[in-house]
């Protein structure tokens, strides 16, 4: 029996290694495609991106597809991946959205939604339900940090999948006036989630992935230096100090941003944007900057791309630059 668990123990961590490997190669090669298109032109950069995108969200369907067939102790594993193939998608267009006509962002926008619910659907149904279950307490008042993301059960495949959307959830969600930080150990790499957070304060000080953030209201939001972009929608009366490779802001109202973009900004059914430049500090805030790639030479903070507005002898009265003697600094003090 102990040598039995202890090959299912190798086992599984020669998945993971394997995993990681894959998903170290795909990264690398994103940053070369980057490389790459940042010495094409407009046009071709873009087709380059469609042809790409049509790739990965072909393949992505086809597995989909296939999952209602994959063994009960694969399960797991296979529906993990489908929730990354999302992402990769969602992270291949946010990086390419400065070379794309509002057509075909809006376009391929909805192609990731569309395959986001798919997948939804495939772990609602593959997944078992629960008989009965405890809810969480949360504490009261006072900083909160994020739940680590649930391990699988050792007992089998199928218990680990009832808990795989938490998994896949890293962040804040459904709180109020609270305090919610992160370790630089628990963001590294990793997609930021915020969700539905009212008059909350976010201290993320590391270098996270990527960040998504939705339906914030009189919210702070301070996130150390992003490897790829931010996405951000549905907020209102916000504030959020920011840096990363592209950033997307939808829908959002009466909002502040303090942000370094080294690729593009853009903004989407939005009034009341007010932008300056990134400002935060603190003392790990080099080391992260290193750690992304981000080059702190280029800040594109005021070259905001309004898709409502279509007149380029006219600036967009939908957002606007923070006054020097308006900007605040003093964010950790």
């Amino acid at each position: 029996m102990e040598s039995t668990g202890s090959n299912v123990h190798a086992s599984i961590l020669e998945r993971i290694q394997r995993r990681q490997e894959a998903l170290e190669e795909r990264s690398q090669q994103r940053r070369q495609e980057r490389e790459e298109q940042g010495g094409l032109s407009g046009s071709a950069a873009a087709d380059h991106f469609l042809n790409t995108f049509r790739e990965l969200h072909t393949a992505l369907k086809t597995r989909i597809e296939a999952a209602e067939s994959v063994p009960s102790d694969e399960l797991t594993e296979y529906l993990d991946d489908l929730v990354k193939g999302v992402q990769e998608l969602q992270d291949v267009l946010n990086d390419s959205s400065r070379h794309l006509a509002s057509f075909q962002q809006k376009k391929a926008q909805k192609a990731v939604d569309d395959a986001s619910a798919q997948v939804q659907a495939a772990v609602a149904t593959l997944q078992p339900k629960k008989k009965f279950g405890f809810g969480r307490k949360k504490p009261a008042g006072g900083a909160k940090s994020a739940a680590p993301p649930k391990e699988p059960s050792s007992n089998s495949a199928l218990d680990a999948l009832d808990g795989l959307a938490d998994r896949q959830f890293f962040g804040f969600k459904d709180e109020s006036g609270c305090t919610l930080t992160l370790s630089p150990e628990e963001l590294s790499g990793r997609q930021l989630n915020l969700q539905n957070l009212v008059e909350c304060r976010v201290e993320a000080l590391g270098s996270p992935g990527t960040l998504q953030a939705a339906g914030l209201d009189r919210c702070t939001v301070l996130v150390g230096p992003l490897a790829r972009s931010a996405f951000i929608k549905d907020c209102r009366h916000c504030t959020f100090v920011l840096s990363g490779q592209q950033m997307r802001i939808h829908n959002t109202q009466d909002s502040n941003l303090y942000i370094h973009v080294t690729g593009a900004a853009i903004i989407e059914g939005c009034q009341g944007v007010r932008v300056a430049p990134y400002n935060l500090s603190y003392p790990a805030l080099d080391q992260h900057f290193l750690t992304v790639g981000l080059d702190r030479t280029i800040n594109r903070w005021d070259q905001l791309d309004d898709f409502d507005w279509l007149n380029e002898n006219e600036a967009s009265p939908n957002w606007s630059v923070i006054p020097e003697g308006e900007r605040r600094g003093d964010w950790l003090s």
